[in-house]
């Protein structure tokens, strides 16, 4: 009698695990038909840039499982299916207490949802400056409260980097464009001043980083 309650417990616990994991793979199914939607949804039917910030952090969520999937095989993984970008690194800053996902293309459209790496510039690793460029009123938005000498870390398919604040400024994108050095640095750009009425401008905040280590 006692082996065969044990049995018994044992599969009742299998059930309620069972149970509760398909409960879990549908809630994440459902939210993430929630995301999509959201994302296919034109600003025109929404009216108002509360919708813009909602989808820029919904968007979050699809490409940093995007980027698990990248950390398991190193493959190019979309975000959603009619994305024309991928995302290539995980970007966090321990002072802050802020991440963020980093999309391949410093694009508008990129930029919608969430920071983007120029194609042009480097990764880290390389031997040439990364620059990535994201809105001041979304993934950006905390960038002002970084201080000199903060360390910013970067994890790609390539390993861990750690990056130590050693400038920032503010620059006048028509008469100073970033400038990609041939040295592994980190260049963050992003629109200025942080609390203008209007976004665009010609402004620009930028904060640049050595490498301080890699693993």
């Amino acid at each position: 009698m006692i082996y065969s309650n044990s049995q018994t417990m044992t599969f009742g616990s299998k059930s309620r695990n069972s149970f509760w994991a398909t409960r879990k793979t549908r809630n994440k199914t459902w939210l993430k038909l929630i995301i999509a939607t959201l994302l296919t949804v034109g600003s025109w039917q929404v009216g108002s840039s509360v919708y813009l910030l909602a989808k820029a952090q919904f968007a979050q969520y699809l490409i940093a499982e995007a980027w698990q999937a990248t950390l398991i095989d190193e493959k190019k993984h979309k975000p959603w299916s009619w994305a024309d970008t991928h995302p290539v690194a995980k970007l966090s800053f321990p002072s802050l207490d802020q991440t963020t996902y980093v999309l391949e293309g410093a694009s508008g459209r990129n930029m919608a949802f969430g920071p983007a790496r120029t194609v042009s510039a480097g990764m880290p690793g390389e031997s040439i400056s990364t620059v990535i460029s994201a809105h001041n009123d979304s993934h950006f938005k905390f960038l002002g409260q970084i201080k000199l000498n903060d360390v910013i870390k970067i994890e790609t398919t390539s390993g861990q980097f750690a990056y130590q604040v050693k400038d920032l400024q503010v620059v006048d994108s028509n008469q100073q464009q970033v400038i990609i050095k041939q040295q592994d640095e980190l260049i963050l750009t992003t629109c200025y001043p942080f609390n203008a009425i209007q976004s665009g401008g010609n402004m620009r905040y930028q904060v640049t980083a050595s490498l301080l280590s890699s693993s």
